[in-house]
């Protein structure tokens, strides 16, 4: 029993590693179909597709919409999570517990729900759906991780650091700025990298509070109710190169700062 386990648990590895990665290869290739539709075999390759996604005013346009929102949600998310784990940090017991509980809640109601609620809550005060609008629902699904990744740091520091730097004369904004945000940094820089990466994928509250202002995935989404082309592939094969390079880069930056401490 031993032998065959050993034996089959590399092969429903590799199993997995099959499922999750032909199909982002078979929509690579498909960027370089010479054809206007999808279909195999590929009789000709061609790069043209590429160069046609990368000239598509609409396509740069939504782009930029969803880089301004990821880095806009990026900004409230850490602005709000950052103090918000401090507070958790100093609390105790049944009161830790709850405020831990209600911080966590939006990232376990279904998406939909809290788009609706957002859209609703932003219609009553008066706001326009929006760069804006989109930026804040992408934050508040960020949050959550925020609080947690910088929590799980928080709970690695001993409170030693900061008590020796007082005792020394530091005051607060020493022992903040020079102790505990950079003890802070990898948790930070990661939960950075994750708010960026959450927000540009994220279509439904994109979908709900855009508005005129398209971002990514609700063009994508737009254009593959007419059927889907090489160029659609082409467009997300690169988002897909750009998004990997990006966490590949946070993963060693992150793993680089622990091994230099």
């Amino acid at each position: 029993m031993n032998r065959v386990s050993a034996a089959a648990l590399p092969v429903w590895f590799w199993v997995f590693v099959a499922y999750l990665f032909l199909p982002l290869f078979v929509m690579a290739a498909m960027g370089f179909r010479d054809s206007n539709f999808i279909a195999f075999p590929i009789h000709q390759w061609t790069a043209r597709w590429y160069g046609e996604v990368l000239a598509d005013a609409e396509i740069l346009s939504a782009l930029w919409v969803s880089l301004q929102v990821a880095v806009y949600s990026t900004i409230i998310a850490v602005g709000v999570g950052l103090p918000m784990s401090f507070l958790v940090a100093r609390t105790r017991g049944v009161t830790r517990a709850l405020m831990i509980m209600v911080i966590v809640l939006p990232a376990f109601l279904p998406v939909v729900v809290s788009a609706i609620a957002i859209r609703m809550f932003l219609g009553n005060l008066g706001l326009s759906t929006g760069v804006a609008a989109i930026a804040f629902g992408h934050a508040v699904g960020s949050v959550p991780f925020v609080v947690i990744m910088i929590l799980t740091r928080l709970s690695a520091m001993s409170t030693n650091l900061a008590d020796a730097a007082r005792n020394l004369g530091a005051d607060d904004i020493i022992v903040m700025s020079r102790i505990v945000l950079p003890f802070l940094a990898p948790a930070l820089f990661g939960a950075v990298m994750f708010c960026l990466l959450l927000s540009f994928e994220d279509f439904v509250r994109s979908f709900f509070l855009g508005g005129n202002d398209q971002t990514f995935p609700v063009l994508l989404y737009a254009r593959l109710r007419f059927g889907f082309d090489p160029g659609l592939a082409a467009i997300s094969t690169l988002v897909l190169i750009a998004s990997t390079a990006l966490g590949l880069y946070a993963e060693r930056h992150i793993r680089r700062r622990n091994l230099g401490r």
